[in-house]
């Protein structure tokens, strides 16, 4: 299933805070071993690294969930609208089969990016796979740098139920806005599983890794912790046409604990983890706080700011 996402911070009442998270209708959250998988995929060669992918989901059958980088089939750094076309697919394409097939022979799910083709349009998208075939296709909300040249936004967030628990899914950028994260989390999530292609920051920004941790990381342990949710980060490593990502793939609990990882900048890394799942459940902190229920929308929207930039409610 999807969530929309909210339109604006004050159309959410503090009543409707105090009643989220409580669906009688989510699946129960089991205990579950999950996978992240950092990779370094060759740029343009999507057959190769789409085998890749379904060889890693073969060595890792026990795994209930296995979550691929961004834009694993293709790799990252385009440089025309062309390129992107050459190796886009739709969300019934060849790695959506290839996927389909090799979930159902090890009952396994599966999240991964890919760049999606839907007419004329391109997305940034992970596909959401379980034995039964595609369940969902997540587009990146929030575009990086060059993908606003090639790429269209998503208007949607992934909620999916699986028979492990909720699944919610971001990809890379999106960690840097908490509001998914909170949607996800009144929407019930358990588990958000994020494909990744971390960069450096600017130059201007130091330091790259503060405490040793890319930034990336830090932020996925706030989102995991302030909204007690699990959280598996797969970001991909190597050098491609200049660009050197992050790596630093992690899965973190929901108090913002590594499980696994982070695991290092260089190399290709296979992160497992056994997650009680109903431990996201938990949102109760103290006798009287609730990460959810504590929450006062109706307070957040009302710093509204005048068109010269001003704080209005300080007039």
């Amino acid at each position: 299933m999807t969530a929309e996402p909210d339109s604006g911070a004050g159309t959410e009442t503090d009543a409707d805070a105090k009643a989220s998270g409580t669906d009688a209708n989510a699946p129960p959250a089991t205990d579950a071993r999950i996978v992240a998988v950092q990779l370094t995929p060759e740029f343009g060669a999507v057959e190769r690294n789409r085998n890749r992918t379904v060889e890693l989901v073969r060595e890792h059958a026990d795994a209930d969930l296995i979550v691929f980088p961004e834009l694993v089939t293709s790799g990252y750094v385009f440089e025309s609208k062309t390129e992107v076309a050459s190796m886009a697919e739709p969300r019934d394409g060849e790695t959506a089969r290839a996927w389909s097939d090799v979930a159902a022979d090890t009952d396994t799910w599966i999240v991964g990016g890919v760049p999606e083709a839907d007419g004329d349009a391109y997305y940034n998208s992970a596909l959401v796979v379980s034995p039964s075939g595609v369940e969902a296709v997540y587009r990146k909300v929030h575009r990086w740098n060059e993908e606003h040249r090639w790429f269209d936004p998503g208007t949607d967030l992934a909620v999916v139920d699986t028979p492990f628990g909720r699944l919610g899914v971001q990809i890379c950028n999106d960690l840097w806005f908490p509001e998914l994260t909170i949607a996800q989390a009144r929407a019930g999530v358990d588990i958000i599983a994020v494909p990744t292609n971390w960069v450096p920051g600017t130059p201007d920004d130091a330091p790259t890794r503060p405490g040793g941790w890319t930034v990336g990381v830090h932020q996925a342990l706030a989102h995991a912790n302030s909204n007690r949710v699990f959280v598996a980060c797969a970001d991909r490593a190597g050098t491609e046409r200049g660009v050197t990502f992050e790596g630093q793939s992690v899965i973190l609990d929901p108090e913002g604990v590594p499980l696994a990882g982070p695991a290092a900048t260089t190399g290709e890394y296979e992160l497992g983890a056994e997650c009680a799942l109903e431990r996201a459940r938990a949102k109760k902190l103290t006798d009287y706080d609730d990460v959810l229920a504590s929450r006062r929308p109706a307070i957040y929207g009302t710093a509204q700011r005048d068109e010269q930039g001003t704080d209005a409610n300080t007039e």
